[in-house]
């Protein structure tokens, strides 16, 4: 598939990335699921499943694009801009280490006694510790990827003339992060209002709520590389 050129308004990483990887994703979980349903409770679900394992990688990879634009700072146009990827890399840094339970799913420690007493499912995580630390953060996130995933690129960004120099040209994502950000709220609010229950083959197998969260993984990813990509292309 082409690369556009974010000259135009359009993309900046190749098709196959931004495109393919989060359509062939969704597309072969449910063959799978059809195909063999207990192989695929083995193999994707679970919390030590590829689905939740590769949750934390998308987003130690998208960190690692972070730190590189963050080197490479110079070639921002406001200096404000460098605090904001740092917030990013932050916040998947947390997303990652959550999703993890700090290592504990990997490592399988035993919860401390005084942890289990504060955390909702006995884990040596935060957010089932308090819903400021996972409803409210994971609803600004939801809103954040609606209006700067879907709506920004779909109604502003295709119409904005890209300029280097300009903030808004870093600061807000481009076409790339559009079928990751559509899949990922599409997901959550079928599923949040019981609509995917029609379809119970794969309802019941599919733990949909965690493969929204590998596509807000994939998000952050696709929006600091893309990012690097555009930063490359200026020097």
């Amino acid at each position: 598939m082409a690369k556009l050129s974010s000259r135009t308004g359009g993309a900046d990483l190749p098709g196959r990335l931004w495109l393919g990887v989060p359509i062939l994703f969704l597309l072969a979980q449910h063959v799978f699921v059809a195909v063999n349903s207990s192989l695929y409770v083995r193999v994707m679900e679970g919390e030590r499943g590829a689905v939740e394992l590769a949750t934390p990688l998308v987003c130690l990879i998208a960190i690692a694009f972070g730190i590189a634009v963050i080197k490479n700072r110079a070639a921002l146009p406001a200096g404000w801009l460098t605090a904001w990827i740092a917030l990013v890399c932050l916040a998947s840094l947390y997303f990652a280490g959550e999703e993890l339970s700090w290592g504990q799913q990997v490592f399988q420690w035993q919860t401390p006694e005084t942890w289990k007493e504060i955390n909702d499912q006995q884990e040596t995580n935060l957010h089932n510790i308090s819903s400021w630390l996972d409803q409210k953060p994971r609803l600004l996130l939801q809103v954040g990827i609606l209006f700067g995933g879907v709506l920004y690129p779909l109604l502003i960004g295709l119409q904005r003339t890209p300029n280097t120099r300009d903030w808004g040209y870093w600061f807000f994502p481009t076409f790339v992060v559009v079928p990751t950000a559509m899949i990922a709220t599409a997901l959550h609010l079928l599923d949040h209002f019981g609509m995917l229950q029609a379809f119970p083959r794969f309802y019941n197998v599919i733990r949909y709520s965690e493969t929204v969260e590998l596509f807000f993984g994939l998000f952050f990813l696709l929006y600091l590389a893309s990012m690097w990509d555009r930063m490359r292309s200026a020097n």
